[in-house]
Parts: C-alpha cells; structure tokens; sequence
C-alpha cells in the first residue's frame, strides 16, 4: 500500500530516571557525528549535548578516583 505509515513499537531500554550506561552513551555520539556528517548542523545540538555528558562522566569519575585515593591515604573510619 503506497502512502501507509506503520508506527514501530519499541520497548525502552532505560526508565525514566535511570543513567543510560557509557557504552550506549558513546554509540549515541558516534551516530550522533555521523548524523551531522551526513546530513549537516541541524544534528549538530544532539552531538554537543552527548558530547557535553560524555565530558562530565569523565570528570566525576576522575573525581571520584581521586575521593577514593584521598579516603584511602587518609585511614578514616567512618
């Protein structure tokens, strides 16, 4: 049938209030490049803000990092 239009159902991976993990973070910013490649800078928000949280995971987790070194130095029970 020409003109049909079929609604395609997906169940989410995430809830609503659940951290997509890294890995699908960074498949999201590398189809996210490869949308503004392709088709131009109307994509270009979506890769900056996956760009932007890739960038804060990596400095929570350095912080983090460095938290646990100092905790560990410091030999405080809590």
């Amino acid at each position: 049938m020409v003109g049909t239009y079929t609604r395609t159902q997906y169940k989410r991976k995430y809830a609503e209030h659940d951290n997509v993990s890294f890995v699908d973070l960074r498949s999201a910013y590398e189809i996210a490049a490869s949308m503004v490649a392709k088709h131009g800078d109307k994509y270009l928000p979506i890769f900056e803000r996956l760009d932007k949280e890739i960038q804060t995971r990596k400095q929570q987790e350095h912080i983090k990092a460095k938290a646990l070194e100092v905790a560990k130095k410091a030999k405080i029970k809590l």
